[in-house]
């Protein structure tokens, strides 16, 4: 074999095993599907000012067993919502909380309601009060929780509250579709389990 030869080889291994450490080491995403539930009509022309309140004693959205499974994730999650019935729809990676803005959000909207940047006079404000929101990966299972209280207040006050809390647990398929699955199961539960019309209707909001 002559050295042009030998030279061409060597050429074709470096990139081969260049592209394989790339394949590797390739920054994998956690993607999250938020599936709207059926529009709700009670509360049309409502608004509120959505604050979100990140009260997680552990602010690692990966536990141990997950972040070993994702040794180079980004920190953002591949954020899609689904509405009702219908195929979902990429919107952007975000952080963590940024994704349970954007999905409260979403689901706000979804019944109706306007959702208002600053506090203005008679709006009540909708605290989501994040206490858990995290993925493990134990005994070959991918394990999403999620633990949120949401309290309506006006002029400061406590209206009414809800608190909601949630597990989902998937058996580790190809690749990391499990983790995909628990992750978009548990967000969508938790986020449609949570009742506005009663929240609103426990604070004396809707009309009789």
């Amino acid at each position: 074999m002559g050295k042009r030869s030998i030279m061409i080889s060597l050429l074709i291994g470096v990139l081969m095993s260049g592209m394989f450490v790339f394949s590797c080491t390739s920054i994998p995403e956690i993607q999250v599907l938020y599936r709207l539930p059926a529009p709700s009509m009670g509360l049309q022309g409502k608004s509120v000012v959505l604050k979100i309140i990140d009260k997680r004693a552990d602010k690692e959205f990966l536990r141990p067993g997950a972040r070993r499974q994702f040794k180079y994730f980004s920190g953002n999650l591949s954020f899609a919502v689904a509405k009702y019935n219908e195929a979902g729809f990429k919107i952007g990676p975000f952080d963590p909380i940024a994704v349970i803005k954007e999905g409260f959000k979403r689901r706000l909207e979804n019944d109706g309601i306007r959702i208002v940047s600053e506090p203005a006079e008679g709006v009540p404000e909708l605290q989501i009060i994040l206490e858990e929101f995290s993925l493990d990966f134990v005994a070959r299972q991918w394990v999403a929780s999620m633990r949120y209280e949401a309290k309506l207040l006006k002029d400061s006050r406590v209206l009414a509250n809800q608190s909601i809390s949630g597990k989902a647990e998937r058996f580790k398929v190809l690749r990391r579709k499990g983790a995909d699955t628990a992750i978009g199961d548990i967000f969508t539960d938790t986020l449609n389990r949570l009742d506005l019309v009663k929240l609103f209707h426990d604070a004396h909001l809707l009309n009789p």
